[in-house]
C-alpha cells in the first residue's frame, strides 16, 4: 500500500505540473466560462511562474425527519434508488491526496503552498476574454462583528435557524440557535457553472499568504449570478485544487453556491503557519468571511462575479481538507458577534491531527453548527476512522452523516479525470460503482438544507437514525452511529453464521453454528460446531471460553485453549448489532476476520448484501462468502 501509495503521488505530480495556469505579460491571467467541459489546454510554462507567486510572512435524533423513499431498514428486503443528478463535466489532470502520516523522507513541495494543476475551463466565453489576476497586497482588515456586505445578487431572506436534534440519550446542556428566520424558497434554476481563476490573499502574518483559486459561479439563464450562498471546498493533504474540480462543479450546480477552492500548501514551507494544518491559517481563514469580505471578493470579482458574495456560507472540505473546515468553523463562531453566516460544516471522508476536530466540535456547539461527514469506511488514508469516530462521540445520539459501503478515500472527488481516478484508486482503493454519485446526493441535500435552516427532523436531505441502512442505487450508506453496547445476556442462545471471512479451519464448513451460554465461574461458554463439505458430513466441534474487555461488553476476549482472558484488546469484536439481537457482525482489532450471524440460518440475498455492507463499513477488511446452511432449508438456500 505505502509502495502504490508513492508511485501514484509521484506520477499525480507529473500530472498536474503539465497543465498550469497560463500567463499574460509579466501576470497571470484567468479565464471565467461558463463550464460544460473544462479544458486541459493550458499553458505549462506557467508552472514556475506560479511557484513564486506565493506571497508569505516569515511571521510565522433521536427522532430524525421522516425518512425518505431511498431509505432502507435494517432487516428489510427492499430496494430503493435514491435519485441523484449526473453530471457530465470533467475536469483535467490532478494530483493524488492521501492521507497517510508523513514520513522522514517523504516528498516536499515548492516554497509556493500551490501545487500547479489544471484549471477548470469552460467553452461559452468568446475567444480571447481573459480576467486579470489580481493580488491583494494590502492585508484586509475585518472587525469583530459578522460579515456586513449584503449580496446584490441573491434573492435569499435569512434562513431558520436549525436548533440541535434530539440525542437518543439526553443532553443537559442548552444550545444557542444559530441562525435566525425562515428562508424563502431557493432561487431559480442553475443552468451551468462558469468557471474562472484568481489569486486569494489570507490575512496571516504581516504579509498576507497569496495563493491561487478556482472560482465556481452558477449561472441563471441570462448568465446572471443569483447564488444562495457561498462554498469554501478546501482539498487535502497532498491535494491541489485541481482534485475538486467535479466535485466543485457539482456543489455549485445543485447547490446554487459560489465555490471557492484555494491551493494551500500541505508542509509549513512558506512559513510556520502556512500550511493545512496550520492553526493560525485555519483562523485566518475564519476573518475573511467577517465585515466586508474584502480579499475574498477581490478575488471573486477577478474570476467573474458581478456583484456581492451572498452572505450565507458553508465550510467543506475533502481529508485533512474537512478537518480544516470544521476548524475554520470553530474559529468564525468564536469570532462573530451573535449568531453569523456559517451554516454549516460538510466533510468528504474528513480528518484532522491533534485533536483539532474536537475542540471546534464544542465551538460549533453553540450556538449550534451542523457538522456532517461523507465517511469512508476505516482504512490507513482516514487514520482508520479515527476522525469520524471523534464525531460520533462529540454529538452523541445526533445525525452527523453517514459511511458509504466498501468506500474508498477518494469516493468524493474522482470522476474529473480518467488519469486522475485511475491514481487516486491506486493508491486509496477501489471506489465501487455509484460511491460518488452517493457523496454528491447526500452533500448537495444537506447543504440545500443549510442554507433553508432545516434539520435532519425538517429537511429534504437524506438523514436517518443512527446505524440506519440506506439503499442509495449501486451502493448503500450506513448513518452513523456510535458502537453497540451489548446485553451479554441477550447475546446468550444459538447463532447461524450465514457468512464469514474463511480461515484454514473453516474452509468446507457447512452448518456453522456458535452457541453460547454461561459457565460456572460467570465467564461465557463458547461451543462452535458445524459439518465437512456436505449435511451431515464429519463434524468438527470446539469449546472454549470468552470474557468481554471493556464495559460496553462489545469486544472479548475468546479461548479454545487455558483460562479464559479480560486483557484487552480481545480478539472477537462486536462491531453492529440489531437491536433485537436477531443479527451481528463480528471481527478483530485487524479487521481481517469478519462473521455474519443471525438468529435464522436462512436469509434473503437483499438481507445478505446488508450484513456485507454493515461489515464493510465498520472496518472487516477481509472477503466474506456466504457459509452454507443445508441442514435448514437447502431448497431456498442464497446464490452468490
Amino acid at each position: 500500500m505505502g509502495t502504490g501509495a508513492c508511485l501514484a503521488l509521484g506520477v499525480g505530480h507529473g500530472v498536474a505540473a503539465a497543465d498550469t495556469d497560463t500567463s499574460s505579460g509579466g501576470d497571470s491571467s484567468n479565464t471565467a466560462s461558463k463550464s460544460g467541459t473544462p479544458s486541459a489546454g493550458e499553458s505549462a510554462s506557467q508552472s514556475a511562474a506560479d511557484q513564486q507567486e506565493t506571497s508569505t510572512s516569515a511571521d510565522s435524533a433521536d427522532d430524525p425527519a421522516t425518512v425518505p423513499g431511498s431509505t432502507k431498514r435494517r432487516g428489510a428486503a427492499s430496494s430503493v434508488t435514491a435519485d441523484a443528478e449526473s453530471e457530465s463535466e470533467t475536469a483535467a489532470g490532478a494530483e493524488v491526496e492521501t492521507e497517510a502520516e508523513v514520513v522522514a523522507g517523504a516528498e516536499t513541495e515548492a516554497d509556493d503552498p500551490e501545487a500547479t494543476g489544471d484549471e477548470p475551463t469552460g467553452t461559452d466565453t468568446p475567444s480571447g476574454t481573459a480576467l486579470a489576476d489580481v493580488v491583494v497586497e494590502d492585508v484586509p482588515t475585518t472587525g469583530s462583528t459578522g460579515s456586513t456586505a449584503t449580496s446584490a445578487t441573491s434573492g435569499n431572506s435569512a434562513p431558520a435557524a436549525p436548533t440541535a436534534p434530539e440525542p437518543a440519550t439526553p443532553q443537559t446542556d442548552a444550545r444557542t440557535q444559530a441562525i435566525p428566520a425562515a428562508q424563502a424558497a431557493l432561487p431559480a434554476t442553475v443552468t451551468g457553472v462558469q468557471t474562472g481563476h484568481a489569486k486569494l490573499t489570507i490575512p496571516v502574518g504581516t504579509r498576507g499568504y497569496t495563493t491561487r483559486a478556482d472560482w465556481y459561479l452558477p449561472t441563471q439563464a441570462d448568465g446572471s449570478v443569483a447564488a444562495t450562498g457561498v462554498i469554501w471546498l478546501q482539498h487535502g493533504f497532498l491535494g491541489n485544487k485541481a482534485s475538486m474540480s467535479k466535485l466543485a462543479q457539482t456543489l455549485s450546480q445543485q447547490t446554487n453556491s459560489v465555490i471557492v477552492v484555494p491551493n494551500i500548501s500541505s508542509f509549513p514551507l512558506a512559513c510556520s503557519a502556512c500550511w493545512i494544518n496550520g492553526a493560525p491559517l485555519q483562523e485566518a481563514v475564519a476573518t475573511m468571511f467577517l465585515g466586508d469580505r474584502a480579499s475574498l471578493t477581490a478575488s471573486a470579482t477577478t474570476a467573474g462575479l458581478v456583484g456581492a458574495l451572498p452572505e450565507d456560507f458553508v465550510m467543506s472540505g475533502h481529508s485533512a481538507g474537512g478537518g480544516f473546515a470544521t476548524s475554520v468553523g470553530g474559529y468564525y463562531t468564536t469570532d462573530v458577534a451573535g449568531a453569523g453566516s456559517l451554516r454549516g460544516v460538510v466533510m468528504f471522508d474528513g480528518f484532522a491531527f491533534y485533536g483539532v476536530l474536537t475542540s471546534a466540535l464544542a465551538k460549533l456547539d453553540d450556538p449550534f453548527v451542523p457538522v456532517y461527514q461523507v465517511a469512508a469506511p476505516p482504512q490507513p488514508f482516514n487514520s482508520n476512522g479515527a476522525s469520524t469516530k471523534e464525531l460520533v462521540a462529540a454529538r452523541p445520539g445526533q445525525f452527523v452523516g453517514a459511511t458509504l459501503a466498501f468506500g474508498s478515500h477518494a469516493d468524493a472527488i474522482i470522476g474529473g479525470n480518467a488519469i486522475f481516478d485511475f491514481l487516486a484508486q491506486l493508491a486509496t482503493g477501489v471506489s465501487p460503482a455509484g460511491n460518488t454519485q452517493a457523496a454528491y446526493t447526500l452533500a448537495t441535500g444537506w447543504i440545500n438544507d443549510m442554507y433553508q435552516g432545516l434539520t435532519p427532523l425538517t429537511g429534504n436531505g437524506i438523514y436517518g437514525v443512527p446505524d440506519q441502512y440506506i439503499v442509495m442505487g449501486d451502493t448503500a450508506a450506513i448513518v452513523l452511529a456510535a458502537p453497540p453496547v451489548v446485553d451479554l445476556g441477550r447475546y446468550l442462545g444459538t447463532w447461524y453464521e450465514v457468512g464469514s471471512v474463511k480461515q484454514f479451519f473453516s474452509i468446507g464448513l457447512v452448518n456453522t453454528t456458535a452457541v453460547y451460554g454461561l459457565n460456572p465461574d460467570g465467564s461465557i461458554k463458547v461451543e462452535n460446531s458445524g459439518n465437512y463439505f456436505v449435511n451431515n458430513g464429519p463434524k468438527a466441534t470446539i469449546v472454549g471460553s470468552a470474557l468481554p474487555v471493556d464495559a460496553d461488553n462489545n469486544k472479548l476476549n475468546v479461548r479454545f485453549f487455558g483460562a479464559a482472558s479480560a486483557r484487552p484488546p480481545g480478539n472477537y469484536w462486536i462491531v453492529d448489532l440489531d437491536p433485537d439481537y436477531q443479527w451481528a457482525v463480528v471481527t478483530d482489532p485487524t479487521g481481517f476476520s469478519g462473521f455474519l450471524l443471525t438468529r435464522d440460518p436462512i436469509v434473503s440475498a437483499d438481507f445478505y448484501q446488508e450484513l456485507l455492507d454493515r461489515a464493510s463499513v465498520n472496518g472487516v477488511k477481509g472477503r466474506i462468502t456466504p457459509t452454507r446452511q443445508p441442514a435448514a432449508a437447502p431448497a431456498t438456500a442464497i446464490s452468490v
